[in-house]
């Protein structure tokens, strides 16, 4: 019996300081530009498996009355800023009765359904409808898409009260259909540009911008709105497969994965430039910021903590819950984001699980 004690204490101790080390992994990733050393970036990826198993080993080392749980009790305090950005803790508090000012929607329309990869027939007209219905005063809009002579999304908006507007488009066909990043508002553009300049290459060839930025007066004060679409990994129906395989436990060719893991790769690296960016940008604006956007990160990122450490994350002040917002193969992910000055307060925000994009949109009622 005391053998078996030994053994049970020795592997159940060597697998408790395994997960520790991962789980330090997983922290370092939010401070570790992905550009310099990507695969943390992997690990910043499961750290919501890795703060679970940890809390477990601590649970279990507290039940047994050993100082063994100190470990992992340890890093979980260390991981206190990424734990903090995961679930929005607001169940139990009164809403804000203070009055919103400013109404902000970030959305990825996923080219507003274009080729129709929902199967909804109608789906270009609900995201219209919703967007109608919730009546934002600027609309954050990635995978952006318009046609002039057949899909006149951007008539139809302005056609909504959405006068103003300012797009980066990254892409051109037959020089009326056009593809980018936007942002529209009802309220009149004092100052607009492009931002990040893409270094790595689209499917399509081209070296888009990711970023807009439109400077909006609002109750006598300029703000600087900012849309982003941060590097995509670019994943094929093949590589959603591989996942599915996965997800399934019957895994196949190994090399599915490896291109999978290259794609990743790549795609941490330039957000992680993306990210470094897009901080630099805010510090040097003259005017506080509002960004609404498409990160393609998770919380625990690098690209999320460095933004996240200048700006309030309007969720996590008012939403509830793990907030996803990626309608994809891969459940649970929270990728969309809406960040604002930290002078500035959310006095609600919205998740709306609507099934017309890869993307849900977001709402942040804003009180300036």
């Amino acid at each position: 019996m005391k053998v078996l004690h030994f053994l049970l204490s020795f592997f159940s101790r060597t697998a408790n300081i395994i997960a520790f080390l991962l789980f330090l992994f997983s922290i370092a990733a939010a401070y570790i530009n992905p550009d310099f050393f990507w695969p943390l970036a992997l690990f910043g990826l499961a750290y919501p498996a890795l703060l679970a198993l940890n809390i477990f080993f601590m649970v279990s080392w507290i039940l047994r009355r050993r100082w063994f749980f100190l470990l992992s009790a340890i890093a979980i305090v260390l991981s206190y800023p990424q734990l903090k950005s995961q679930i929005a803790l607001n169940f139990f508090e009164s809403p804000i009765n203070e009055k919103a000012d400013l109404r902000v929607m970030s959305f990825n329309v996923r080219n507003f359904d274009l080729y129709n990869w929902t199967k909804y027939p109608h789906a270009r007209q609900n995201m219209m409808d919703t967007i109608r219905i919730k009546q934002p005063d600027i609309i954050f809009i990635q995978e952006y898409y318009t046609d002039s002579n057949r899909f006149k999304n951007k008539e139809m908006l302005i056609g909504m009260g959405y006068r103003f507007h300012h797009e980066a488009i990254e892409l051109v066909k037959k020089g009326h259909r056009k593809w980018g990043v936007a942002i529209f508002s009802k309220h009149r553009i004092e100052e607009s540009g492009e931002i990040i300049r893409q270094q790595l290459p689209s499917p399509y060839g081209f070296f888009p911008n990711r970023g807009v930025y439109a400077d909006i007066r609002f109750q006598e004060k300029t703000i600087r709105f900012i849309s982003v679409h941060l590097q995509s990994v670019h994943l094929g129906d093949e590589d959603y497969a591989a996942i599915r395989e996965v997800q399934e436990e019957q895994p196949e060719e190994f090399d599915k994965y490896i291109k999978i893991g290259k794609k990743l790769a790549k795609a941490y690296m330039q957000r992680g430039i993306q990210a470094a960016e897009l901080s630099d940008f805010v510090e040097s604006s003259p005017h506080p910021v509002i960004i609404g956007g498409d990160f393609n990160d998770t919380p625990s990122s690098f690209a999320y903590q460095r933004l996240s450490s200048l700006l309030e994350d309007g969720f996590i002040q008012t939403g509830k819950g793990i907030g996803e917002t990626y309608n994809g193969v891969i459940p649970f992910l929270r990728i969309d984001y809406i960040l604002m000055d930290p002078s500035f307060k959310c006095t609600s925000f919205q998740t709306n699980k609507i099934p017309y994009s890869d993307h849900f949109p977001i709402i942040a009622d804003i009180s300036i």
